[in-house]
């Protein structure tokens, strides 16, 4: 679970809701999961203020993965009130036999369960290894694992919780092929969810083993508005969706006093260009990155990109059922997350919003549905691998504590600690069920709600891309005058192109 829409849902926002101070998934996008530019709007300043406010004061998720749509302004913010006073915990890997170094990002929910439940129990399990943590914020994830690695120290054992993704961590040559380790230990993928195991193997081999995904990018919403404008609540079944004008009519009935202070606003929505280049009928990137890590090409100024960047710039601009940043802005001041202030209607945002919203709203209910379909419904996953060092040096050890991690017995305690959806098939209707209360729905109906997100989800690119974090930077540079007005969607794409495809150029 990195800034701008990676920072923006991903890693970084993406956990938000796990006390991860410095972004990361996954942070403000994350999240990612990891884990969210100026390309967001309502969702930058609602991840910053969630992650303020789902700490103690002393503390401040960012998420991951994380991220996807919380803004460059929303990875600002979080990184500001969570980052400030975080600083890299832990020992520096001795090169000893018998101690695996696991590195993970600063949050107080996660940091309890690694220190508390998950290293005493593998330690119990396994006496003659020690689990040495080190804990570090999003902005100095990377240079510490970078240096370590470096000086022929490495960490063993990590996610991808800082500006990189797992295809840097591979084209740099850090990750370990584990496909030799499951062979040899007859290792059963099948009790992961279908494909997930799948999303980290490249030509072949397994490069990482999944820890959380998302549930995709769903439609979250506040029941208790819906019934007082006399709305129908949208489906849960993604193959019988909204379409773009239910979705729209239905924002209009749910906005009030549009740009006033007194204002509710019908919908936000993440900008994240690849979730708008999904709802148009195409993918951003060629297909062949996603196993080679290269993109070669993008399609910007496609016109299924295009329309569905006008769709939703129509939303705030033409409709005016959607906040535009300015707004946003505006409605996230004092750290008010918009949706849990019910300022929104709707928000169509990362997956992560399970795990943020089921603690901290409790004066109104909220459910989750399938997202309208524009051309096409399909949204964006977050899921976040543990990896291991090629370098390592005990490599035998940090591959039974990966397996620990992800076993039914690690993913339980973890996903009770933190809330986050489990990978293991067996463990998803403990979730379910733990989620059906605070949503308000029956366990059928989530069931259904994230299966399809699942099946209608693509794994986000910033996962997958080397250099994603410049691409971003390119897209968010390009796309923030959109966003707030001042440029057409037509010529806004136009000059995402020309930057992005300037940065694939660098790529080799």
């Amino acid at each position: 679970m990195t800034t701008r829409q990676n920072d923006r849902l991903t890693r970084r926002s993406l956990m938000r809701g796990l006390g991860i101070a410095g972004i990361g998934v996954f942070g403000a996008s994350l999240l990612a999961a990891c884990g969210a530019g100026a390309t967001a709007t309502t969702g930058a300043s609602s991840a910053a203020s969630s992650a303020a406010s789902s700490q103690p004061a002393s503390s401040a998720s960012a998420a991951t993965s994380a991220s996807a749509s919380s803004s460059s302004t929303a990875s600002s913010a979080v990184q500001a009130v969570t980052s400030s006073s975080a600083s890299v915990e832990g020992k520096n890997p001795t090169g000893k036999k018998g101690e695996v170094t696991w590195l993970t990002r600063t949050g107080i929910v996660e940091n309890d369960w690694e220190k508390k439940i998950a290293i005493p129990e593998f330690q119990k399990a396994n006496t003659g290894v020690t689990i040495n943590l080190i804990v570090a914020p999003w902005e100095q994830f990377d240079p510490k694992l970078f240096t370590l690695f470096a000086a022929g120290t490495p960490v063993d054992v990590w996610s991808h919780w800082g500006r990189s993704g797992f295809a840097d961590y591979v084209h740099k040559g850090m990750v370990a092929d584990l496909t030799p380790l499951i062979s040899a230990d007859h290792y059963d993928l099948s009790g992961f969810a279908p494909g997930l195991p799948d999303i980290y193997k490249q030509q072949g081999k397994y490069l990482g083993l999944p820890l959380l995904t998302t549930f995709g990018m769903p439609l979250f919403y506040n029941r208790d508005m819906f019934q007082k404008a006399g709305v129908d609540l949208p489906p849960v079944d993604w193959d019988k969706a909204w379409t773009w004008d239910q979705y729209v009519a239905a924002g209009h009935k749910l906005t009030t006093n549009y740009g006033a202070p007194t204002a509710t606003y019908g919908m936000n929505m993440s900008t994240d260009l690849q979730l708008l280049a999904r709802l148009g009928g195409t993918d951003l990137y060629n297909a062949e990155a996603k196993n080679t890590g290269i993109a070669t090409s993008t399609t910007l100024d496609s016109p299924e990109v295009l329309n569905a960047v006008q769709a939703v710039y129509d939303l705030m601009f033409k409709e005016k059922i959607m906040p535009t940043p300015s707004l946003s802005s505006a409605l996230s001041a004092g750290n008010l997350d918009p949706f849990r202030g019910q300022k929104l209607g709707m928000n169509l945002d990362g997956g992560w919003d399970f795990w943020s919203y089921k603690p901290q709203i409790h004066n109104f209910k909220w459910s989750v549905a399938a997202d309208p379909v524009l051309k096409t419904n399909t949204c964006t996953t977050y899921t976040d691998p543990w990896m291991l060092s090629s370098k390592s040096l005990d490599q035998a050890n940090s591959w039974k504590f990966i397996q620990y991690l992800v076993s039914e017995p690690g993913q339980t305690s973890y996903i009770t600690a933190t809330g986050t959806p489990p990978t293991r098939t067996s463990l998803i209707s403990k979730w379910l069920q733990d989620f059906s209360a605070p949503t308000g729905m029956t366990v059928d109906e989530l069931s259904t709600v994230t299966s399809g997100a699942l099946k209608h989800g693509q794994e986000s690119w910033n996962h997958l891309l080397v250099g994603y974090d410049e691409i971003s930077k390119a897209e968010d540079q390009a796309m923030g005058d959109v966003w707030s007005g001042k440029k057409s969607p037509h010529d806004g794409l136009a000059q995402a192109k020309q930057q992005v495809d300037a940065v694939l150029a660098t790529i080799k």
